[in-house]
């Protein structure tokens, strides 16, 4: 008996290490992060000897690894092309992830509002641990044309609004210097940012930054305008409302405020 509870409290120790961190990782995980990574990075997808050589793994031991990713639905395999790519499995998953993702549930009421009031198509971005950036979200535009942006799209990290809004609250962040945008001390007062025609010409951008529990950007929410559609008047005329959505999802999802960040009116005058 005695042996019996000294193995369980054992084995509810180690649940504990784990959970904390603790322990070995196992190898076959992080290949199938290595490749999936990979994938991601490659629209057009990758043969069996690309990945091999991306993810710095024998011929042999991504073949049998990839042709279990396949089985389970993790990856998908072109006969024709042969060539692998990301696999419908992993909608389901990223699907799941992003609506129990706190800050895009708290932030989808205040996109909705913007989308409404503007017509126009909202997002948001997350920024990623290598630098680039992921739409996650999206309110499509009520216009008839429309911005081909889709959720999973990535941006490289030297996209001009969006890095420059990381810069601005993230001083180690690596800011895009252009000398007809926003600068770190203009985005820090605003609140909020916009850049027209940066990206592509006619192509307008407006966005604010969510904030973590240390006060740094965890989420970008953006709205896309194409020319007349968005202008620096109705930038101006919507920045009330830009600065109280930034706190209040913020707040709302266990985020930190930088003490400099400006005020806003209540929401309910908004």
């Amino acid at each position: 008996m005695a042996n019996g509870l000294s193995r369980q409290h054992g084995g509810a120790l180690d649940d504990d290490v784990d959970e904390q961190g603790g322990g070995a990782l196992v190898p076959a995980v992080s290949r199938t992060v290595r490749v999936l990574d990979t994938l991601a990075r490659h629209v057009g997808g990758a043969t069996l000897t690309e990945l091999a050589k991306s993810c710095s793994l024998a011929k042999s031991t991504a073949s049998n690894l990839i042709r279990t990713m396949v089985a389970e639905g993790l990856i998908s395999y072109d006969s024709e092309t042969r060539r692998y790519n990301l696999g419908p499995l992993l909608v389901e998953y990223g699907i799941a992830a992003v609506t129990r993702t706190t800050p895009v549930t708290e932030a989808r009421p205040y996109m909705e509002r913007l989308a409404e009031r503007t017509q126009l198509a909202c997002l948001a971005i997350q920024p990623m641990p290598d630098g680039h950036f992921t739409a996650i979200a999206k309110i499509e535009s009520r216009k008839d044309i429309k911005i081909t942006i889709e959720i999973g799209a990535r941006f490289d990290r030297t996209a001009p609004l969006l890095s420059r809004l990381i810069a601005a609250w993230d001083e180690s962040a690596k800011q895009v210097v252009r000398p007809d945008g926003p600068s770190r001390a203009e985005l820090r007062a605003h609140g909020f940012g916009a850049v027209f025609g940066e990206y592509r010409p006619e192509l307008n951008v407006a966005g604010f930054p969510v904030f973590d529990r240390d006060g740094y950007p965890c989420l970008l929410i953006t709205l896309l305008g194409i020319g007349a559609d968005l202008t620096p008047h109705d930038v101006e005329e919507l920045a009330e409302y830009l600065v109280l959505a930034a706190r209040a999802i913020t707040a709302r999802s266990g985020g930190q405020v930088p003490a400099d960040y400006p005020a806003a009116g209540e929401e309910s005058a908004v």
